[in-house]
């Protein structure tokens, strides 16, 4: 998958993760939905093409690390504070 379409799906799932949290008034979407973005960036870690001058295999650790990072606070509740 191309950068361009993992950020839009990732998008969509924000987006409807906030939007069911607020209905349902319940944080937990939002949370699953950070915590979906960074899964989606842990196993297929990419970058924009315009970045090739980077290292891929730096670039990919650190990418998937913050797609850990995510998972986490995703998962500890916090972004829906």
């Amino acid at each position: 998958m191309k950068f361009k379409w993992q950020i839009l799906i990732c998008g969509i799932f924000i987006v409807a993760g906030f939007g069911l949290s607020l209905y349902a008034v319940k944080d937990i979407f939002y949370n699953l939905a950070w915590a979906f973005t960074g899964f989606l960036f842990a196993i297929n870690p990419v970058y924009p093409q315009t970045m090739g001058w980077l290292d891929a295999g730096r670039a990919k650790r650190g990418i998937q690390a913050a797609g850990v990072i995510l998972i986490f606070i995703g998962i500890t509740n916090g972004f829906g504070v």
